[in-house]
């Protein structure tokens, strides 16, 4: 079903009220393969009608955010940021908790790998931490939270980790694998907005990853998501970002020590 131009115009700025997300040109065939299926299962016979819907009912709209949200995600991506954690912050960290928060968790395979080097490097020093998971999208935040993957996202998993943190399925869950209790009673993953200034009981960290996610914002509602993160950093805590994304103009809170990663002073 085609959709036009002042239709595409009216999701292009209710998408970017309701998350930020700058919804270009490019992104029109996407929109309305992604869309299909819920105008299908309305019964609904065009966009103008389906927008008109997710006005009015404060589920669909959420569930046009989950749909049109980009989740690529896997364990240990980027997997220097992890060495530079083990190597670099964790051997000086010498009491209270350390809190990590990945501020885009997708379905958990970001915040389940910090959980891994934390625990690995911290257990014996007997020092207690925590991860927080949060995204937008309330689909994959349910699957964070179930910690079932495809035995495929094993391949990036150094095997001590697989044996120590990992449990493979068998019977009907065979083909998969789930992250141990263990791992998980430090884990905690909730749904939330980036572009909302984070609740207080969201604490502070000592690590936050905000990584490929602001490719998607223009340059305002980045500095709205990166002011709203650098709040929850504590002095001295480290921000990092992907390797195809910047700060430069975007803020000056936090300092640039490596490529893609920051401090806050």
């Amino acid at each position: 079903m085609p959709i036009v131009n002042t239709t595409f115009k009216k999701f292009q700025e209710l998408i970017r009220k309701e998350s930020g997300i700058n919804l270009s040109e490019a992104k029109k065939s996407l929109l309305t393969s992604r869309l299909a299926k819920r105008l299908r299962y309305h019964n609904v016979d065009s966009f103008d009608h389906y927008y008109q819907l997710v006005n009015e009912d404060s589920f669909e709209l959420q569930m046009m955010i989950d749909i049109i949200t980009t989740n690529e995600t896997s364990f240990f991506r980027e997997s220097h940021h992890f060495d530079f954690i083990k190597n670099s912050i964790l051997p000086s960290f010498k009491e209270g908790c350390f809190r990590a928060w990945s501020a885009a968790a997708s379905i958990g395979a970001e915040a389940y790998t910090l959980a891994m080097v934390l625990d690995e490097a911290l257990l014996t020093k007997n020092i207690d931490w925590e991860v927080v998971g949060t995204d937008i999208n309330t689909e994959v935040i349910v699957k964070a939270k179930q910690s079932l993957y495809p035995m495929e996202h094993a391949k990036t998993i150094d095997k001590k980790y697989l044996k120590k943190y990992c449990l493979e399925g068998i019977n009907k869950y065979e083909g998969f694998f789930l992250v141990d209790d263990y791992l998980k009673k430090n884990c905690k993953f909730f749904n939330a907005n980036l572009m909302h200034a984070p609740s207080s009981e969201i604490g502070k960290f000592d690590v936050v990853f905000l990584r490929n996610m602001l490719i998607y914002f223009d340059n305002e509602n980045k500095k709205i998501i990166v002011e709203n993160v650098i709040k929850t950093l504590n002095k001295g805590g480290y921000l990092f970002i992907g390797h195809s994304e910047t700060l430069n103009g975007i803020t000056k809170q936090v300092r640039q020590i490596r490529p893609t990663i920051y401090i806050k002073d």
